[in-house]
Formats: structure tokens, C-alpha cells, sequence
């Protein structure tokens, strides 16, 4: 994938990282206390991370926010090329801010 990693089942994991363009920002995911998706176009993916909001832009989402409803998301990053098949999942922009 071009826009993360997922784990292929639960296990030990403890944290999601979020690849940002100047950083890279781990949180422990018993942190993150609830996420929302947004439609429209872009689509966009609140996250709340302890005193933070992580903001997601993008398209087909959905994909993103299951991985998280499954606590199996590992990493987040902006995609780096278009995606092979047509209305793929596709992100945009990620930035972290407080709450």
C-alpha cells in the first residue's frame, strides 16, 4: 500500500505511527479515544490522540478508518504515487494539532 501498513490480525502491537512530511509521530493506541470519518471530496479522518488531532485528508477512507476500528493500523503516511486501480484508497495530507 502506498498510504500505510496494516497488520494482518490483532496481536501485541501498542502503537500507530502517523508519517508526517517533516516527522514521524508515534502514539500509543490506547491514546486514541475516537476517530470520525467526514464525507465529501476530499474525504477527511478526525482522529483524537490524547491532547492532539490528527486530521486526515483524502479519498476512500474508509479502508483507513476500518484498520482503525480493527486496532490494526501501523502506519499512516501521505500516498506517494497514484494508486493502480481507480478509486483506491488515497492520502493527501496529514497534520497533527492540538485539540
Amino acid at each position: 500500500m502506498t498510504w500505510g501498513d496494516i497488520a494482518s490480525g490483532k496481536g501485541l502491537r501498542e502503537a500507530v505511527r502517523f508519517v508526517l512530511a517533516d516527522r514521524v509521530v508515534s502514539y500509543p493506541l490506547n491514546e486514541l479515544r475516537r476517530w470520525e470519518h467526514l464525507a465529501g471530496n476530499p474525504e477527511h479522518l478526525l482522529i483524537s490522540v490524547g491532547e492532539e488531532m490528527v486530521r486526515v485528508e483524502g479519498r476512500q477512507l474508509i479502508e483507513v478508518r476500518l484498520a482503525l476500528d480493527e486496532s490494526r493500523l501501523l502506519e499512516l503516511r501521505v500516498s506517494q504515487s497514484r494508486p493502480l486501480v481507480r478509486g483506491g484508497t488515497v492520502i493527501s495530507r496529514i497534520t497533527i494539532e492540538p485539540a
